[in-house]
């Protein structure tokens, strides 16, 4: 028993305040019997009858303390704010009654019928208010519980006798009879656990296959660590038809409802991004009139050529240069789970994520230890692509990914033809590796910091390349 008084944090104000009531008592009733040796007054006669009262009220308060201790332990979690006012009434009603019938004299059995007939009227009367409060204890919601009413997602945070308050997710209170909350149905979000299914639903071309689509969207939800944790995996399914094209419906868990909100905005934010990356538009409304032959549809080189140019590892190079990589890079499916790169291996070819999401892991002692995630639009493998160094980590496709593979072979006539690109991409790699570790203090250690990786890198990328380190150095360092 006293392990769950400490469980449940019982107050024990209501038994300290007995034991004094008690005390009180017994010390009023030895002054009073003192006095009795004297004459006695009225206002002896007034003390004389105080312990009694002080003890009944002492009693109720130790048995309203006892009971809420064992309906907690029966329970298994704290009583609500309503059941303890309610074991609260019953004790002192009680205690009421049996001071009332011997201070006044009265037989119980009287009292208690007088007492009968009066509840019978006052209930009659008052049967709405009484309907609350019986509703109030069966409800199936309690303090804490996430529920959805009427389209309206809120916290419980209070159930009276007679009202139900929810703080809704816009930080506005709503106070609903629970006569009324009993009525309508409800959705506890956090029974019979906090976690649950959301879902987001988006209208695509019928043009997106449906491999292209789950990659992308499965994508999106795992991208988001508190949905990747979840025990269980995302999924897709098709929802519908319209003249828009295909209804699609991301479904995932969440860890709790409070969290649901903010994670379906991060779920739609990677949608949109790896949407964007696929080349993939959401159909809009259009009523067109044609008088001329369609125009060409873009080369699928074109659309690779200015995927290259939104990757920033690329944004010196020109668009002849583009067209050059975008024409010769390999375009790979990669399968969930199935290693694209190895730690330790050797390479010499870097890989940009173009549909799909992959993780990144680096093996010490033994023990793989994940370190980050490639999402659309982001590359790896640059190391070994621009100064040979063997594979950092090992990469492995979540769900299946598009790749695209650019190697030494297609990089190095463009990189003698402009030395200085090797400068620029220094500066690239650089900033990304400053990136991933603590920051620096000030402004000018991270300039500092940067300079002296930018000229590691661009002197392994010459010597790798064969260039000539004056025309690979930096402008200011050229100039200088």
């Amino acid at each position: 028993m006293m392990a769950g008084f400490h469980r449940f944090n019982v107050s024990y104000r209501p038994l300290a305040t007995a034991a004094i009531l008690a005390s009180a008592a017994f010390g009023i009733d030895f002054l009073a019997s003192g006095a009795e040796a004297g004459p006695r007054s009225r206002f002896w006669t007034l003390i004389a009858n105080l312990p009694e009262l002080l003890a009944a009220g002492a009693v109720a308060m130790a048995a309203t303390w006892l009971l809420t201790v064992v309906v907690a332990n029966l329970r298994g979690e704290p009583v609500p704010k309503l059941m303890r006012q309610l074991i609260g009434f019953l004790c002192w009603v009680v205690a009421a009654v049996f001071v009332a019938g011997d201070m006044l004299t009265v037989p119980l059995g009287s009292l208690v019928t007088t007492s009968g007939m009066l509840v019978a009227v006052v209930g009659i009367s008052l049967k709405n208010m009484i309907s609350d409060l019986f509703n109030g204890l069966s409800m199936p919601v309690k303090v804490g519980d996430w529920i959805e009413l009427d389209g309206k997602l809120g916290e419980v945070v209070e159930v009276s006798w007679h009202e139900t308050r929810v703080l809704l997710e816009e930080e506005v209170m709503v106070i609903v009879p629970n006569s009324y909350l009993v009525s309508k149905p409800i959705r506890n979000l956090s029974q019979p656990h906090p976690y649950f299914r959301d879902r987001v639903k988006i209208t695509l071309p019928q043009e997106a296959t449906a491999y292209q689509v789950e990659r992308n969207l499965i994508a999106a939800a795992r991208q988001v660590d508190a949905i990747a944790a979840m025990p269980k995996k995302p999924d897709v399914r098709i929802a519908g038809y319209n003249e828009q094209g295909v209804e699609w419906e991301l479904r995932y868990f969440v860890p709790n409802a409070e969290a649901a909100s903010r994670l379906r905005y991060r779920v739609n934010r990677n949608i949109l991004r790896n949407l964007h990356y696929a080349n993939l538009s959401l159909p809009r409304h259009l009523i067109e009139m044609r008088t001329s032959p369609l125009p060409e549809v873009e080369s699928r080189e074109s659309e690779e050529m200015a995927f290259l140019g939104c990757v920033d590892l690329f944004n010196a190079l020109t668009d002849h240069e583009l067209e050059t990589i975008s024409s010769t890079m390999r375009r790979r499916l990669a399968h969930a789970g199935e290693p694209v790169v190895l730690q330790g291996a050797a390479g010499d070819s870097l890989y940009i994520a173009r549909e799909g999401l992959l993780s990144v892991t680096i093996a010490s002692e033994g023990i793989d230890t994940d370190v980050g995630q490639i999402v659309p639009g982001q590359f790896f493998g640059e190391m070994s692509l621009l100064t040979g160094a063997p594979r950092a980590a090992t990469v492995r496709p979540v769900v299946d990914s598009i790749l695209y593979e650019i190697t030494r072979d297609t990089l190095q006539p463009i990189m003698q033809g402009r030395p200085e690109i090797a400068a620029l991409m220094g500066e690239v790699l650089a900033t990304r590796q400053l990136a991933n570790q603590e920051k620096t203090k000030s402004r000018a250690e991270f300039d500092q910091a940067k300079s002296s990786i930018v000229k590691q890198l661009i002197g392994k990328i010459s010597a790798f390349f064969r260039l000539d380190p004056v025309k690979a150095a930096p402008p200011r360092e050229a100039t200088a």
